[in-house]
Protein backbone atom coordinates (compact mmCIF):
# COMPACT_ATOMS: atom_id res chain seq x y z
CA UNK A 1 0.00 0.00 0.00
CA UNK A 2 1.06 3.59 -0.55
CA UNK A 3 2.09 5.45 2.56
CA UNK A 4 -0.60 7.71 4.01
CA UNK A 5 0.66 11.13 5.04
CA UNK A 6 -1.02 14.15 6.58
CA UNK A 7 0.82 16.36 4.05
CA UNK A 8 -0.86 14.76 1.04
CA UNK A 9 -3.48 17.53 0.71
CA UNK A 10 -0.98 20.37 1.22
CA UNK A 11 -0.33 20.83 -2.52
CA UNK A 12 -3.94 21.00 -3.72
CA UNK A 13 -4.43 24.40 -5.34
CA UNK A 14 -7.71 25.61 -3.85
CA UNK A 15 -8.77 28.87 -2.28
CA UNK A 16 -9.07 28.82 1.51
CA UNK A 17 -12.86 28.47 1.70
CA UNK A 18 -13.05 25.77 -0.99
CA UNK A 19 -10.23 23.84 0.70
CA UNK A 20 -12.06 24.04 4.04
CA UNK A 21 -15.33 22.86 2.47
CA UNK A 22 -13.47 20.06 0.67
CA UNK A 23 -11.95 18.93 3.96
CA UNK A 24 -15.40 18.81 5.58
CA UNK A 25 -16.76 16.78 2.64
CA UNK A 26 -13.77 14.42 2.86
CA UNK A 27 -14.38 13.87 6.58
CA UNK A 28 -18.00 12.89 5.93
CA UNK A 29 -16.89 10.53 3.16
CA UNK A 30 -14.13 8.89 5.20
CA UNK A 31 -16.42 8.43 8.20
CA UNK A 32 -18.75 6.40 5.97
CA UNK A 33 -15.81 4.35 4.68
CA UNK A 34 -14.39 3.83 8.18
CA UNK A 35 -17.73 2.73 9.61
CA UNK A 36 -18.29 0.35 6.69
CA UNK A 37 -14.84 -1.19 7.05
CA UNK A 38 -15.22 -1.48 10.82
CA UNK A 39 -18.60 -3.22 10.71
CA UNK A 40 -18.27 -5.10 7.42
CA UNK A 41 -18.93 -8.80 6.96
CA UNK A 42 -16.02 -10.00 4.83
CA UNK A 43 -16.97 -13.68 4.78
CA UNK A 44 -18.50 -13.16 1.34
CA UNK A 45 -17.23 -10.83 -1.33
CA UNK A 46 -20.02 -8.26 -1.44
CA UNK A 47 -19.73 -4.59 -2.29
CA UNK A 48 -20.33 -2.97 1.09
CA UNK A 49 -20.47 0.67 -0.02
CA UNK A 50 -20.72 2.47 -3.37
CA UNK A 51 -20.31 6.22 -3.70
CA UNK A 52 -20.43 7.70 -7.23
CA UNK A 53 -18.19 10.68 -7.92
CA UNK A 54 -21.28 12.67 -8.88
CA UNK A 55 -22.21 12.82 -5.18
CA UNK A 56 -19.20 15.10 -4.55
CA UNK A 57 -18.95 18.75 -5.43
CA UNK A 58 -16.56 18.70 -8.45
CA UNK A 59 -14.43 21.39 -6.76
CA UNK A 60 -13.76 18.99 -3.87
CA UNK A 61 -12.76 15.89 -5.84
CA UNK A 62 -9.06 16.73 -6.21
CA UNK A 63 -8.83 17.08 -2.44
CA UNK A 64 -10.70 13.81 -1.84
CA UNK A 65 -8.55 11.89 -4.34
CA UNK A 66 -5.31 13.30 -2.95
CA UNK A 67 -6.41 12.32 0.56
CA UNK A 68 -7.22 8.67 -0.23
CA UNK A 69 -4.11 8.35 -2.40
CA UNK A 70 -3.16 5.45 -4.66
CA UNK A 71 -2.39 1.89 -3.67
CA UNK A 72 -0.31 -0.76 -5.38
CA UNK A 73 -2.93 -2.50 -7.55
CA UNK A 74 -4.29 -1.24 -10.85
CA UNK A 75 -6.30 -3.18 -13.41
CA UNK A 76 -8.00 -2.76 -16.74
CA UNK A 77 -10.85 -4.92 -18.04
CA UNK A 78 -11.07 -4.65 -21.79
CA UNK A 79 -11.27 -1.04 -22.91
CA UNK A 80 -14.16 0.16 -20.76
CA UNK A 81 -13.26 -0.56 -17.09
CA UNK A 82 -10.35 0.69 -15.01
CA UNK A 83 -9.76 -0.14 -11.35
CA UNK A 84 -7.36 1.36 -8.84
CA UNK A 85 -6.77 0.43 -5.24
CA UNK A 86 -6.50 3.49 -3.00
CA UNK A 87 -4.04 3.77 -0.12
CA UNK A 88 -6.89 2.77 2.21
CA UNK A 89 -7.24 -0.99 2.23
CA UNK A 90 -10.62 -2.06 0.88
CA UNK A 91 -11.41 1.27 -0.81
CA UNK A 92 -11.25 1.12 -4.62
CA UNK A 93 -11.73 3.65 -7.38
CA UNK A 94 -13.65 2.17 -10.31
CA UNK A 95 -14.13 3.83 -13.69
CA UNK A 96 -16.67 2.15 -15.97
CA UNK A 97 -17.46 3.64 -19.38
CA UNK A 98 -15.93 6.92 -18.22
CA UNK A 99 -18.04 7.15 -15.04
CA UNK A 100 -16.20 7.00 -11.71
CA UNK A 101 -17.20 5.64 -8.33
CA UNK A 102 -15.67 4.52 -5.05
CA UNK A 103 -16.33 1.01 -3.78
CA UNK A 104 -15.62 -0.65 -0.44
CA UNK A 105 -15.04 -4.33 -1.26
CA UNK A 106 -12.37 -6.99 -0.88
CA UNK A 107 -12.28 -7.60 -4.64
CA UNK A 108 -14.21 -5.39 -7.10
CA UNK A 109 -17.02 -7.43 -8.61
CA UNK A 110 -16.13 -6.20 -12.09
CA UNK A 111 -13.05 -8.41 -11.88
CA UNK A 112 -15.07 -11.47 -10.95
CA UNK A 113 -17.68 -10.82 -13.66
CA UNK A 114 -15.00 -10.87 -16.35
CA UNK A 115 -13.10 -14.02 -15.43
CA UNK A 116 -12.41 -16.44 -18.28
CA UNK A 117 -14.60 -19.54 -18.40
CA UNK A 118 -13.14 -21.79 -21.12
CA UNK A 119 -11.77 -25.23 -20.16
CA UNK A 120 -8.28 -26.03 -21.39
CA UNK A 121 -8.25 -29.09 -23.61
CA UNK A 122 -4.79 -29.42 -25.18
CA UNK A 123 -4.86 -30.74 -28.75
CA UNK A 124 -1.90 -33.06 -28.35
CA UNK A 125 -2.31 -34.46 -31.84
CA UNK A 126 -1.68 -30.98 -33.27
CA UNK A 127 1.67 -30.25 -31.64
CA UNK A 128 3.99 -28.95 -34.40
CA UNK A 129 7.59 -30.00 -34.73
CA UNK A 130 10.05 -28.08 -32.58
CA UNK A 131 7.68 -27.91 -29.60
CA UNK A 132 8.97 -29.79 -26.58
CA UNK A 133 8.22 -28.40 -23.09
CA UNK A 134 5.02 -26.58 -24.06
CA UNK A 135 2.93 -29.73 -24.48
CA UNK A 136 3.80 -31.00 -21.00
CA UNK A 137 3.06 -27.58 -19.48
CA UNK A 138 -0.34 -27.46 -21.15
CA UNK A 139 -1.20 -30.92 -19.83
CA UNK A 140 -0.16 -29.88 -16.32
CA UNK A 141 -2.23 -26.70 -16.48
CA UNK A 142 -5.22 -28.62 -17.80
CA UNK A 143 -4.98 -31.09 -14.92
CA UNK A 144 -4.66 -28.25 -12.38
CA UNK A 145 -7.69 -26.54 -13.90
CA UNK A 146 -9.72 -29.66 -13.15
CA UNK A 147 -8.43 -30.21 -9.61
CA UNK A 148 -8.07 -26.68 -8.19
CA UNK A 149 -11.09 -24.90 -6.70
CA UNK A 150 -11.75 -22.12 -9.21
CA UNK A 151 -15.11 -21.13 -7.73
CA UNK A 152 -13.80 -19.58 -4.52
CA UNK A 153 -11.42 -16.72 -3.74
CA UNK A 154 -8.38 -17.88 -1.80
CA UNK A 155 -5.55 -16.19 0.09
CA UNK A 156 -3.37 -19.29 -0.27
CA UNK A 157 -0.49 -19.42 -2.78
CA UNK A 158 -1.90 -20.69 -6.08
CA UNK A 159 -0.86 -23.75 -8.06
CA UNK A 160 2.17 -22.51 -9.99
CA UNK A 161 4.00 -23.68 -13.09
CA UNK A 162 7.14 -21.56 -13.29
CA UNK A 163 8.42 -21.26 -16.84
CA UNK A 164 11.34 -18.91 -16.26
CA UNK A 165 13.39 -21.86 -15.00
CA UNK A 166 12.40 -24.25 -17.79
CA UNK A 167 14.31 -24.74 -21.05
CA UNK A 168 11.64 -23.17 -23.23
CA UNK A 169 12.48 -22.35 -26.80
CA UNK A 170 10.95 -19.26 -28.44
CA UNK A 171 8.65 -21.67 -30.28
CA UNK A 172 7.52 -23.17 -26.96
CA UNK A 173 6.70 -19.73 -25.58
CA UNK A 174 4.77 -18.67 -28.65
CA UNK A 175 2.87 -21.97 -28.71
CA UNK A 176 1.87 -21.62 -25.05
CA UNK A 177 0.63 -18.08 -25.55
CA UNK A 178 -1.38 -19.07 -28.62
CA UNK A 179 -2.88 -22.14 -26.92
CA UNK A 180 -3.90 -20.27 -23.78
CA UNK A 181 -5.07 -17.09 -25.48
CA UNK A 182 -5.65 -13.75 -23.78
CA UNK A 183 -8.41 -12.87 -21.37
CA UNK A 184 -10.05 -9.55 -20.52
CA UNK A 185 -8.10 -8.65 -17.36
CA UNK A 186 -4.71 -6.94 -17.07
CA UNK A 187 -3.37 -6.20 -13.58
CA UNK A 188 -0.26 -4.32 -12.52
CA UNK A 189 1.10 -4.28 -8.97
CA UNK A 190 3.80 -1.84 -7.90
CA UNK A 191 6.18 -2.26 -4.98
CA UNK A 192 9.84 -3.19 -4.52
CA UNK A 193 9.37 -4.95 -7.88
CA UNK A 194 6.56 -4.59 -10.38
CA UNK A 195 4.22 -7.43 -11.25
CA UNK A 196 2.12 -7.91 -14.36
CA UNK A 197 -0.72 -10.41 -14.07
CA UNK A 198 -2.79 -11.20 -17.14
CA UNK A 199 -5.76 -13.49 -17.49
CA UNK A 200 -5.55 -16.05 -20.25
CA UNK A 201 -8.61 -17.10 -22.21
CA UNK A 202 -8.72 -20.29 -20.12
CA UNK A 203 -10.62 -20.51 -16.84
CA UNK A 204 -8.46 -19.84 -13.78
CA UNK A 205 -5.15 -19.72 -15.68
CA UNK A 206 -3.13 -16.52 -15.29
CA UNK A 207 0.28 -15.35 -16.54
CA UNK A 208 2.19 -13.82 -13.64
CA UNK A 209 5.45 -11.98 -14.27
CA UNK A 210 7.59 -9.98 -11.84
CA UNK A 211 10.18 -7.44 -13.03
CA UNK A 212 12.91 -5.54 -11.21
CA UNK A 213 13.33 -1.78 -11.56
CA UNK A 214 15.54 -2.31 -14.61
CA UNK A 215 12.76 -4.21 -16.37
CA UNK A 216 14.42 -7.62 -16.08
CA UNK A 217 12.06 -10.54 -15.49
CA UNK A 218 12.67 -12.09 -12.06
CA UNK A 219 9.76 -14.52 -12.21
CA UNK A 220 7.56 -15.83 -15.00
CA UNK A 221 4.87 -18.41 -14.35
CA UNK A 222 1.37 -19.59 -15.08
CA UNK A 223 -0.77 -19.81 -11.94
CA UNK A 224 -4.06 -21.62 -11.56
CA UNK A 225 -6.57 -19.96 -9.22
CA UNK A 226 -9.86 -18.08 -9.35
CA UNK A 227 -7.97 -14.80 -8.86
CA UNK A 228 -4.34 -14.36 -7.78
CA UNK A 229 -4.47 -13.66 -4.02
CA UNK A 230 -2.24 -10.57 -4.16
CA UNK A 231 -4.96 -8.69 -6.08
CA UNK A 232 -7.63 -8.50 -3.36
CA UNK A 233 -7.74 -7.73 0.35
CA UNK A 234 -8.00 -10.12 3.27
CA UNK A 235 -10.38 -9.53 6.18
CA UNK A 236 -7.41 -8.42 8.29
CA UNK A 237 -6.38 -5.87 5.66
CA UNK A 238 -9.94 -4.52 5.48
CA UNK A 239 -9.85 -3.89 9.24
CA UNK A 240 -6.50 -2.14 8.78
CA UNK A 241 -8.21 0.12 6.24
CA UNK A 242 -10.60 1.28 8.96
CA UNK A 243 -7.60 2.22 11.12
CA UNK A 244 -6.03 4.19 8.27
CA UNK A 245 -9.31 6.04 7.75
CA UNK A 246 -9.28 7.01 11.41
CA UNK A 247 -5.68 8.26 11.17
CA UNK A 248 -6.55 10.52 8.24
CA UNK A 249 -9.70 11.74 9.95
CA UNK A 250 -7.69 12.76 13.01
CA UNK A 251 -5.21 14.70 10.86
CA UNK A 252 -7.99 16.45 8.96
CA UNK A 253 -9.88 17.40 12.11
CA UNK A 254 -6.72 18.65 13.81
CA UNK A 255 -5.83 20.80 10.77
CA UNK A 256 -9.36 22.22 10.64
CA UNK A 257 -9.27 22.99 14.36
CA UNK A 258 -5.88 24.71 14.04
CA UNK A 259 -7.11 26.80 11.11
CA UNK A 260 -4.70 25.37 8.54
CA UNK A 261 -7.63 23.90 6.59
Amino acid sequence: MAQISSSRWANINLDKQTEHDAAIATIKFLEKVRDTLSAGDFSTNKTLLTIPFREFDPKHLDFVLATVGSGEVRATIGKSIRLEETAIEGLWRVQENGIDRFEVVTVPLDLLRNLSTTPLEPQLSKIPQGIFAASAILQELSQAQRTENLEKLSVEPPYTVEISRQPLSPEDGSFLEAALGKGMIDISISGFASAHIQSTAMKGIWRNRIFNNAGKALFDAYVVTMLPPEVGESAEEMKLGAQHCEEILQWLKEDIQSGSL
